[in-house]
């Protein structure tokens, strides 16, 4: 019983981790573009800038992936 919630309180710290880094790097790639993401996305159908957050999110997760195993 105590290892299930030990296992889930610390896949919560993790995604916390993980979601505090996405907005991180989105705040750091947003600086580098200097555009607005959502706007472009949303309002022009920017696919390609679409694309671009998508990967940067995989990317995170792929990396944060492999430093819990």
């Amino acid at each position: 019983m105590w290892k299930v919630l030990a296992t889930a309180v610390e896949m919560l710290i993790y995604a916390a981790v993980y979601i505090i880094l996405a907005l991180v790097a989105v705040k750091i790639v947003g600086a580098a573009f200097t555009a607005d993401f959502e706007k472009k996305i949303s309002d022009e159908n920017n696919t390609g800038l679409a694309l671009i957050c998508a990967s940067l999110f995989i990317s995170l997760a792929i990396l944060l992936a492999s430093i819990v195993k």
